[in-house]
This record gives C-alpha cells, sequence and structure tokens, in this order.
C-alpha cells in the first residue's frame, strides 16, 4: 500500500496531474511519502543563482528574484518561497519546538536534511508554515484545498538542490557582510498579518497584469 501510494506521488510530479486523489490522507502522510518519493528527483524547472527547484504544473510565479518568491495556485492560494543560502552553506542547525497548540506541528527527519512543518487555523483558513533543506514556504490557504497545498508545498521543497561551486563565489567567506534579509527559517510565526501583507500587494500587481493583458488583447482585436 505504501509503495503504491509512492508511485502515485511520483506519477503525479511527473505528469502534473490533478492531486486531489491525496484528500482522504492524514497530513502525516501527505508530507511523508511526498517528500520521500521526491528525494531522488532529478526533477527542475527553476534556477536561480546557486540553486535550484520544481514547481508543480498547479502553481506558477507571481514574483521572483534570487532569494524569495511569490507563487500562486490554481485554487488562488498564495505562497512565500524564500531560500537560505547562507544558512545553507555554513550548515546552520536549529532546534524546532513541536507547538501541542497547533493545528498541526511536527518536525521533518530525512537523512542529514531535516526541517518542520505547522499549519494554524484561522476561521476557514490554514496558515501553513513549512521549512525543509534551507527553504521555508508560508502559504494562507481554504480548508478545502489544504492537502492538495501540502502536496506542492513539499513537491518545491523536496527538489530543493544546491550549487555549493556557485555559493562558494557569492557567499563564501564574505557571509558577515552578504547582504540577505532579515528572515529567520527556522522560528515560526504563528501570525498571519505579514504574510497578508505580501498577498495583498501582489493580489494588486497580478490584477494590474491582468488588466494590462486584456487591454493588449483588445487593441489586437
Amino acid at each position: 500500500m505504501k509503495k503504491a501510494f509512492i508511485l502515485l506521488v511520483i506519477s503525479l510530479i511527473l505528469t502534473g496531474c490533478s492531486i486531489h486523489s491525496f484528500d482522504d490522507k492524514s497530513i502525516d502522510e501527505v508530507i511523508n511519502y511526498t517528500i520521500q518519493s521526491n528525494e531522488g528527483s532529478k526533477l527542475k524547472n527553476n534556477s536561480f543563482n546557486g540553486y535550484s527547484y520544481y514547481i508543480p504544473r498547479e502553481l506558477y510565479f507571481i514574483n521572483k528574484n534570487d532569494y524569495n518568491s511569490i507563487l500562486k495556485d490554481t485554487n488562488n492560494n498564495y505562497y512565500y518561497v524564500y531560500t537560505d543560502v547562507v544558512s545553507y552553506y555554513h550548515k546552520v542547525r536549529d532546534n524546532y519546538d513541536v507547538d501541542s497548540n497547533a493545528f498541526y506541528s511536527n518536525k521533518i527527519e530525512n537523512g542529514k536534511k531535516f526541517g518542520y512543518f505547522e499549519i494554524n487555523e484561522y476561521n476557514d483558513t490554514y496558515y501553513i508554515e513549512a521549512m525543509y533543506n534551507y527553504t521555508k514556504i508560508e502559504a494562507v490557504v481554504k480548508k478545502e484545498n489544504l492537502n492538495d497545498s501540502i502536496v506542492n508545498i513539499c513537491v518545491v521543497l523536496s527538489s530543493v538542490k544546491y550549487s555549493d561551486k556557485v555559493l562558494e563565489t557569492t557567499v563564501g567567506e564574505n557571509a558577515l557582510s552578504y547582504k540577505e534579509e532579515s528572515y529567520n527559517i527556522f522560528k515560526t510565526k504563528k501570525d498571519t498579518s505579514s504574510f497578508l501583507n505580501y498577498v495583498k500587494e501582489y493580489e494588486k500587481m497580478d490584477e494590474k497584469k491582468k488588466d494590462e493583458d486584456k487591454v493588449k488583447i483588445e487593441d489586437k482585436e
């Protein structure tokens, strides 16, 4: 049964098919199996300065730069992705304390890779904070999209790969003077306010882009 589930995950990752078949799985099953099934994958469709990762077909970029990006899924949920190349380069490690008051809270341990998954409930939405392999994703998702979003997050996090050779030149001995956004991936915020401010900003940008695209189409007609 476990092997069949993992094969299903791999198939869905490779084909980009719908992931709604995971709706009846527990959060632990979704996280563990999705990460395990994608660990050996060489998939990547986005390369940055010193690292790369894969995003499923259900996700697309609203904005992206070297170390943080905003993604949106086909259910109109937003995801903030931040990769901490400095902590990766120096192999910084910090402990995560499981929060018994959270809707879901657990550590992720897989060989030398580690992280956590924490979900807090606010009305009919869930605030997800997930960190794995020195990349953190935040998302506020609708209740009915929770498992779908967890799969998407796990696919992205487990696909992150670093180029030590590139990071040697961009970080290396200059880490102390390396200008990086102050963002602690090892600690959860448990507060949606800053994330929602990002969402509002990018919702405006998204709508503006749609309006501009609409004008271009009308002009062509």
